[in-house]
């Protein structure tokens, strides 16, 4: 083991526990365990929101599928900007003035008082969407964890995957909310150096880019095509199925949650959405450049690597003193640990208080609660860990599984709820039960023949037409238009309809030197509701 290499990840893990144990002295309470009392800061919660949605994905599965396929993983990056700025968009500014006004801690929270639930179907189903998804991400995590692990130490992946969960549970369980948001903007500056650092490194090694072009050009060519080689509707299948990860941004419950943190939501759309756009194109552009030159120094003999997911690792510990690959092997986990934290939390949050507290009624104080809730973060974990040991550990396509089952279970009835006032809570029970069986069954490929090309009759040509995009991605528009029909058909409370005409609907005001501008009436309804008052005039 690389002495070298140990002394840079102690010292990351080091600056790791004591934001744990700094935390910890501001988490008393149920509200400051999972959403930081609503007080977090505005840079803190935009950081803490992208290094929980760039996973070991971002550092170990986007890089593995750019050296795959090269430039055709580009679009993926551009699915993923174009998200990021959606959620900032359609759900961070409205999700933030509803939920401070229903003093919703967690999305079912939420969705519950929205749509006027007294049935509790409505938080069992985000339960179980939250419970079994959420479930697959953090093994996807840990898996990732387990390769870094694996190639910085010379360990076994398994090993690592074990080292992962003993590390990123014992710090969730100490700190909550406040470790989660100020971990993670570390972690968010370790992905950040990190991922620019080595793409420069490499082009270095190398010889430039021209260099690279001419490498990879001669092992091969279709790397340097936009469309992996693909030509006319095979080309746009192609695109769509790498950029289809933009509808997951609407519905991930531990990205969204940081827009009910903030402190100030006027700041989620300026500075939020700079800080937030600026950093992701930043990291994609590095991520994808790590994984295409990585490619280009395996064909030219400089750089040995077992797994292309394990690029970025093995360029750190060709490339750099062995001090400094450890601090890159730390950015690494930073990604994970980032993701995984968040993850447990949310899947804390949907057992101990939305089943517990929630549906089966138990009434504890709010200290027992969160003592209860570290307890479910230890367990759920423990699953997750079963999961990423026995399953296929290959991070792209486990991370795009439980996004996808994310996306369907909250993206389409969260984004309804926000901006249409004719959405039901009959709309929202079947909607997120037909997301979550149909995510269950296709992503288990129980059904996944409908979109295999060789399927008989006429499911084999809608599988012909789009083969190669996600199943989640069809699912999603389908899930959209069932909640709007059974919507339709129904009708919502006259109150929940009112309350939303009241938050969102634009007035005309004289403004400065007579000309018209628009405030929201948000201001006269609400100004006496503390969470509120700072929100008035964002929409």
């Amino acid at each position: 083991m690389n002495s070298g290499i140990l002394f840079g990840f102690l010292v990351y893990l080091a600056l790791l526990a004591y934001i744990g144990w700094w935390a910890n002295r501001y988490t008393k309470t149920e509200d400051q365990y999972f959403v930081g009392g609503r007080r977090v800061h505005v840079l803190a919660a935009t950081l803490s929101d992208k290094a929980s949605d760039f996973s070991g994905w971002l550092m170990l599965g986007y890089p593995g599928a750019a050296f795959k396929t090269g430039l055709g993983a580009f679009w993926a990056a551009t699915g993923c900007l174009f998200g990021t700025l959606a959620d900032y968009l359609l759900i961070g500014p409205r999700l933030r003035i509803y939920s401070g006004k229903f003093r919703a801690i967690t999305v079912p929270d939420y969705l519950e008082a929205r749509l006027k639930d007294t049935t509790k179907l409505i938080r069992i189903l985000s339960a179980l969407i939250i419970i079994i998804f959420m479930t697959a991400y953090v093994a996807a995590q840990f898996t990732a964890g387990g390769k870094t692990f694996a190639e910085g130490f010379g360990i076994s992946d398994n090993a690592g995957i074990l080292i992962t969960v003993i590390i990123l549970t014992a710090y969730v369980i100490t700190g909550g909310f406040f470790a989660v948001v100020w971990t993670d903007v570390v972690q968010a500056m370790f992905m950040l150096l990190t991922l620019i650092i080595v793409p420069f490194l490499a082009l270095s090694e190398i010889g430039g880019l021209e260099k690279a072009t001419q490498v990879i050009g001669s092992a091969a060519p279709t790397h340097l095509h936009p469309f992996g080689g693909a030509t006319g509707w095979a080309a746009i299948i192609f695109a769509i199925g790498y950029a289809s990860w933009i509808v997951g941004y609407l519905g991930q419950p531990h990205i969204v949650t940081r827009y009910m943190s903030v402190e100030d939501p006027r700041k989620l759309r300026r500075p939020g959405i700079f800080i937030s756009g600026f950093w992701t194109i930043l990291v994609l552009w590095g991520a994808f450049f790590a994984g295409f030159l990585g490619f280009a120094m395996v064909k030219a003999g400089i750089l040995q690597v077992s797994d292309p997911e394990k690029v970025i690792p093995a360029m750190a510990v060709e490339l750099m003193p062995g001090w400094l690959a450890g601090f890159v092997i730390a950015g690494i986990i930073s990604a994970v640990m980032s993701t995984a934290d968040s993850q447990l939390l949310v899947a804390s949050s949907a057992i101990a208080r939305d089943f517990y507290h929630k549906v089966l009624g138990k009434e504890l104080g709010k200290k027992q609660m969160v003592n209860i809730s570290r307890v479910v973060v230890a367990s759920v974990a423990l699953v997750g860990l079963w999961f990423a040991i026995s399953g296929p550990k290959v991070i792209y396509q486990m991370v795009a599984t439980a996004w996808g089952g994310l996306a369907v279970g909250f993206g389409p009835i969260l984004t309804l709820s926000l901006w249409w006032k004719r959405v039901t809570k009959e709309g929202g029970i079947i909607g997120m039960a037909y997301g979550l069986v149909s995510e269950v069954l296709l992503e288990a490929k129980v059904y996944g023949w409908a979109f295999n090309p060789k399927a008989p009759g006429i499911f084999g040509t809608i599988g012909g037409w789009f083969n190669g995009v996600p199943v989640f991605f069809i699912n999603f528009f389908v899930t959209l238009i069932i909640i709007i029909i059974v919507s339709l058909l129904t009708r919502p409370p006259e109150e929940v309809v009112k309350l939303h005409e009241e938050l969102f609907r634009k007035v005309p005001v004289e403004g400065a030197g007579g000309k018209s501008i628009t405030e929201t009436r948000a201001k006269s309804q609400v100004e006496n509701v503390a969470d509120f008052v700072i929100s008035a005039g964002l929409v």
